[in-house]
């Protein structure tokens, strides 16, 4: 027992130590703008996107149109997420907002899923509340968009 309670132990530590790894290593390559190098840890990546249901609402989509963005210095941003106790804490941190009805669900993409999918014209805000948030300018995000792997 004490074993595997030892691995899980280090298996979450060393999921820990490859997130911090992975956002760090982001925040160079968005400073130093590597689109080439941002395309790449991107495609490897998973994201957690987070969307608000409304039960109430009669003509609900898929839920992609209730994907949380944002606008920052007048540009709109897509929030994403690179672990579920950032996306968790971010929903915590902001459960007065929303009414009882309301359902926040989190979905799970791969790098290459998001790029693929990311709503025309916006940027996208990683780990906002967090302390290492990071905001890739909608510029900086079609030249990743459009590098090659």
């Amino acid at each position: 027992m004490s074993l595997s309670i030892h691995e899980t132990i280090s298996s979450q530590l060393s999921r820990a130590i490859m997130s911090e790894s992975f956002e760090s290593q982001f925040a160079v390559a968005v400073e130093d703008r590597d689109a080439q190098l941002m395309r790449q840890m991107i495609g490897q990546a998973e994201f957690v996107l987070l969307a608000v249901t409304d039960e109430d609402e009669e003509d609900a989509d898929d839920g992609a149109a209730n994907v949380f963005s944002t606008e920052v210095d007048g540009m709109d941003l897509l929030v994403a997420f690179t672990s579920d106790d950032a996306a968790r804490n971010f929903i915590e941190l902001r459960k007065d907002q929303y009414k009882d009805e309301d359902e926040i669900g989190g979905y799970i993409l791969g790098g290459e899923t998001l790029l693929e999918y990311m709503p025309p014209d916006h940027g996208l805000y990683l780990n906002p509340d967090t302390d290492s948030p990071l905001v890739v300018d909608i510029d900086l995000l079609a030249l990743v968009q459009k590098a090659q792997v």
